[in-house]
Protein backbone atom coordinates (compact mmCIF):
# COMPACT_ATOMS: atom_id res chain seq x y z
CA UNK A 1 0.00 0.00 0.00
CA UNK A 2 2.84 2.40 0.83
CA UNK A 3 4.42 1.76 -2.56
CA UNK A 4 1.15 2.65 -4.31
CA UNK A 5 0.80 5.80 -2.25
CA UNK A 6 4.34 6.90 -3.06
CA UNK A 7 3.71 6.37 -6.78
CA UNK A 8 0.47 8.35 -6.53
CA UNK A 9 2.22 11.16 -4.64
CA UNK A 10 4.97 11.34 -7.24
CA UNK A 11 2.40 11.67 -10.03
CA UNK A 12 0.53 14.34 -8.04
CA UNK A 13 3.68 16.38 -7.53
CA UNK A 14 4.52 16.11 -11.24
CA UNK A 15 1.09 17.42 -12.22
CA UNK A 16 1.29 20.24 -9.68
CA UNK A 17 4.80 21.26 -10.73
CA UNK A 18 4.05 22.11 -14.34
CA UNK A 19 1.45 22.27 -17.11
CA UNK A 20 0.42 19.25 -19.13
CA UNK A 21 0.13 21.59 -22.15
CA UNK A 22 0.50 25.30 -22.91
CA UNK A 23 -2.49 27.60 -22.85
CA UNK A 24 -2.76 30.79 -24.90
CA UNK A 25 -4.75 34.02 -24.77
CA UNK A 26 -4.61 35.88 -28.11
CA UNK A 27 -5.70 39.46 -28.76
CA UNK A 28 -5.89 40.99 -32.24
CA UNK A 29 -6.56 44.67 -32.94
CA UNK A 30 -7.11 46.01 -36.47
CA UNK A 31 -6.39 49.21 -38.36
CA UNK A 32 -6.99 50.45 -41.92
CA UNK A 33 -6.77 53.61 -44.00
CA UNK A 34 -4.65 55.57 -46.44
CA UNK A 35 -0.99 56.11 -45.47
CA UNK A 36 0.44 58.07 -43.88
CA UNK A 37 -1.58 57.18 -40.77
CA UNK A 38 -1.13 56.38 -37.11
CA UNK A 39 -3.16 55.48 -34.03
CA UNK A 40 -3.33 53.60 -30.74
CA UNK A 41 -4.66 50.11 -30.05
CA UNK A 42 -5.71 49.02 -26.53
CA UNK A 43 -4.82 45.56 -25.20
CA UNK A 44 -5.77 43.81 -21.96
CA UNK A 45 -3.04 42.99 -19.49
CA UNK A 46 -2.44 39.38 -18.50
CA UNK A 47 -4.49 38.55 -15.40
CA UNK A 48 -2.55 36.16 -13.18
CA UNK A 49 -5.68 35.34 -11.13
CA UNK A 50 -3.74 35.80 -7.91
CA UNK A 51 -0.70 33.93 -9.17
CA UNK A 52 -2.56 30.82 -10.33
CA UNK A 53 -1.98 31.68 -14.01
CA UNK A 54 1.74 31.87 -14.72
CA UNK A 55 2.99 33.72 -17.80
CA UNK A 56 5.40 31.80 -20.04
CA UNK A 57 5.81 34.11 -23.05
CA UNK A 58 4.55 37.31 -24.70
CA UNK A 59 4.53 37.22 -28.50
CA UNK A 60 3.87 40.41 -30.49
CA UNK A 61 3.11 40.32 -34.24
CA UNK A 62 2.59 43.13 -36.76
CA UNK A 63 0.77 42.29 -40.02
CA UNK A 64 0.42 44.77 -42.90
CA UNK A 65 -1.26 44.53 -46.30
CA UNK A 66 -1.34 47.16 -49.05
CA UNK A 67 -3.33 47.20 -52.28
CA UNK A 68 -3.94 49.40 -55.31
CA UNK A 69 -2.40 52.79 -55.75
CA UNK A 70 -0.64 54.19 -58.79
CA UNK A 71 2.89 55.37 -59.52
CA UNK A 72 3.71 57.66 -62.45
CA UNK A 73 7.26 58.27 -63.59
CA UNK A 74 8.10 60.89 -66.23
CA UNK A 75 11.63 61.34 -67.54
CA UNK A 76 12.21 65.01 -68.42
CA UNK A 77 15.94 64.49 -68.84
CA UNK A 78 17.78 64.54 -72.16
CA UNK A 79 19.22 61.14 -71.25
CA UNK A 80 17.54 57.73 -70.89
CA UNK A 81 16.96 56.50 -67.35
CA UNK A 82 16.61 53.02 -65.91
CA UNK A 83 16.49 51.49 -62.45
CA UNK A 84 14.26 49.87 -59.87
CA UNK A 85 11.35 51.24 -57.86
CA UNK A 86 9.58 50.42 -54.58
CA UNK A 87 6.10 51.77 -53.99
CA UNK A 88 3.67 51.15 -51.12
CA UNK A 89 3.93 51.52 -47.35
CA UNK A 90 6.01 50.62 -44.31
CA UNK A 91 4.61 49.91 -40.88
CA UNK A 92 5.96 49.88 -37.33
CA UNK A 93 4.72 49.85 -33.75
CA UNK A 94 5.83 51.43 -30.49
CA UNK A 95 4.50 51.92 -26.97
CA UNK A 96 5.01 54.22 -24.02
CA UNK A 97 3.10 51.78 -21.76
CA UNK A 98 4.97 48.50 -22.30
CA UNK A 99 8.47 47.63 -23.56
CA UNK A 100 8.60 46.12 -27.05
CA UNK A 101 12.04 44.58 -26.59
CA UNK A 102 13.35 41.03 -26.70
CA UNK A 103 15.71 39.44 -24.18
CA UNK A 104 18.66 41.19 -25.89
CA UNK A 105 16.85 44.55 -25.60
CA UNK A 106 16.39 44.76 -29.36
CA UNK A 107 13.16 46.36 -30.57
CA UNK A 108 10.46 43.96 -31.76
CA UNK A 109 8.88 43.04 -34.05
CA UNK A 110 10.63 45.41 -36.50
CA UNK A 111 9.47 47.30 -39.58
CA UNK A 112 7.16 45.56 -42.05
CA UNK A 113 7.54 46.43 -45.72
CA UNK A 114 4.40 45.99 -47.81
CA UNK A 115 5.37 47.61 -51.08
CA UNK A 116 5.30 46.86 -54.79
CA UNK A 117 8.63 46.63 -56.59
CA UNK A 118 9.72 46.54 -60.20
CA UNK A 119 12.03 48.07 -62.78
CA UNK A 120 11.77 50.90 -65.29
CA UNK A 121 13.54 51.77 -68.53
CA UNK A 122 12.59 55.24 -69.75
CA UNK A 123 13.69 56.91 -72.94
CA UNK A 124 14.99 60.47 -72.96
CA UNK A 125 12.37 63.20 -72.86
CA UNK A 126 10.27 63.26 -76.03
CA UNK A 127 9.01 66.80 -75.71
CA UNK A 128 6.70 67.09 -72.68
CA UNK A 129 7.31 69.85 -70.19
CA UNK A 130 8.25 69.76 -66.53
CA UNK A 131 5.40 69.48 -64.06
CA UNK A 132 2.99 67.61 -66.32
CA UNK A 133 3.81 64.14 -64.90
CA UNK A 134 3.10 62.56 -68.28
CA UNK A 135 3.30 58.78 -67.82
CA UNK A 136 2.95 58.00 -71.52
CA UNK A 137 5.76 55.86 -72.97
CA UNK A 138 8.49 55.81 -74.07
CA UNK A 139 9.72 58.41 -71.57
CA UNK A 140 7.01 57.72 -68.97
CA UNK A 141 5.58 54.81 -67.00
CA UNK A 142 2.35 54.05 -65.14
CA UNK A 143 2.33 51.28 -62.53
CA UNK A 144 -0.92 50.11 -60.90
CA UNK A 145 -0.36 48.22 -57.68
CA UNK A 146 -1.70 44.83 -56.66
CA UNK A 147 -1.69 43.28 -53.19
CA UNK A 148 1.44 43.11 -51.05
CA UNK A 149 1.78 41.73 -47.52
CA UNK A 150 4.43 41.49 -44.83
CA UNK A 151 4.47 40.20 -41.27
CA UNK A 152 6.99 40.13 -38.42
CA UNK A 153 6.89 38.94 -34.83
CA UNK A 154 9.03 38.86 -31.73
CA UNK A 155 8.98 37.71 -28.09
CA UNK A 156 9.18 40.20 -25.23
CA UNK A 157 12.07 39.46 -22.87
CA UNK A 158 10.91 37.69 -19.70
CA UNK A 159 12.50 40.33 -17.49
CA UNK A 160 10.20 42.94 -19.04
CA UNK A 161 6.82 41.32 -18.42
CA UNK A 162 5.82 43.34 -15.33
CA UNK A 163 3.89 46.02 -17.22
CA UNK A 164 2.08 43.36 -19.28
CA UNK A 165 0.56 41.81 -16.15
CA UNK A 166 -2.44 43.10 -14.22
CA UNK A 167 -6.14 43.70 -14.76
CA UNK A 168 -5.95 46.94 -16.74
CA UNK A 169 -5.04 47.83 -20.31
CA UNK A 170 -2.08 49.24 -22.22
CA UNK A 171 -1.71 50.92 -25.62
CA UNK A 172 0.41 49.92 -28.59
CA UNK A 173 0.83 52.66 -31.19
CA UNK A 174 1.02 51.89 -34.90
CA UNK A 175 2.38 54.03 -37.72
CA UNK A 176 2.04 53.30 -41.44
CA UNK A 177 3.96 55.60 -43.78
CA UNK A 178 3.88 55.95 -47.56
CA UNK A 179 6.98 54.57 -49.19
CA UNK A 180 8.54 55.40 -52.56
CA UNK A 181 12.07 54.77 -53.77
CA UNK A 182 13.15 55.05 -57.41
CA UNK A 183 16.80 55.80 -56.80
CA UNK A 184 16.31 59.58 -56.85
CA UNK A 185 17.54 59.68 -60.44
CA UNK A 186 17.84 63.27 -61.61
CA UNK A 187 15.37 64.51 -64.21
CA UNK A 188 12.59 62.05 -63.27
CA UNK A 189 9.30 63.48 -62.02
CA UNK A 190 6.88 61.29 -60.10
CA UNK A 191 3.25 61.38 -59.00
CA UNK A 192 1.60 58.93 -56.63
CA UNK A 193 -1.92 57.80 -55.79
CA UNK A 194 -1.36 56.21 -52.37
CA UNK A 195 -2.04 52.56 -51.67
CA UNK A 196 -4.77 51.44 -49.29
CA UNK A 197 -3.42 49.79 -46.15
CA UNK A 198 -4.90 47.50 -43.55
CA UNK A 199 -3.40 45.30 -40.90
CA UNK A 200 -3.38 44.26 -37.29
CA UNK A 201 -1.31 43.91 -34.16
CA UNK A 202 -1.57 40.61 -32.30
CA UNK A 203 -0.45 39.92 -28.74
CA UNK A 204 -0.42 36.31 -27.55
CA UNK A 205 0.12 35.34 -23.91
CA UNK A 206 1.28 31.75 -23.40
CA UNK A 207 0.82 30.54 -19.84
CA UNK A 208 0.18 27.59 -17.57
CA UNK A 209 -2.07 27.11 -14.55
CA UNK A 210 -0.70 26.14 -11.14
CA UNK A 211 -3.18 24.19 -8.97
CA UNK A 212 -4.12 25.92 -5.72
CA UNK A 213 -2.80 24.31 -2.48
CA UNK A 214 -6.37 23.43 -1.50
CA UNK A 215 -6.86 21.62 -4.81
CA UNK A 216 -3.64 19.65 -4.33
CA UNK A 217 -4.73 18.74 -0.81
CA UNK A 218 -8.11 17.49 -2.01
CA UNK A 219 -6.46 15.40 -4.69
CA UNK A 220 -4.11 13.88 -2.12
CA UNK A 221 -6.99 13.09 0.25
CA UNK A 222 -8.91 11.51 -2.60
CA UNK A 223 -5.93 9.38 -3.54
CA UNK A 224 -5.44 8.17 0.03
CA UNK A 225 -9.12 7.34 0.33
CA UNK A 226 -8.91 5.35 -2.89
CA UNK A 227 -5.93 3.40 -1.61
CA UNK A 228 -7.74 2.63 1.70
CA UNK A 229 -10.82 1.42 -0.22
CA UNK A 230 -8.75 -0.92 -2.35
CA UNK A 231 -6.85 -2.20 0.74
CA UNK A 232 -10.12 -2.87 2.61
CA UNK A 233 -11.22 -5.14 -0.24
Amino acid sequence: MMKKFLIFLAVLLFVAAGPAFALTTPQTKYFSGIPSMSGSLAFDQFDTHGGIWVLDSVKVTLNLQTSGGELRLDNDSDNPASGNFEFGAKGSISSSDVPLLNSSYIAIPGTVNAYHSGSFNLAANVGDIGGDYDSSPPDGMLYTGGIETDSKFGFVGSGLWASYQGTGTYDIDYEVLQWLNYGSIGGIEYAVTPVTANGNVEVIYEYHVVPEPMTIGLLAMGGMALIRRKTAK
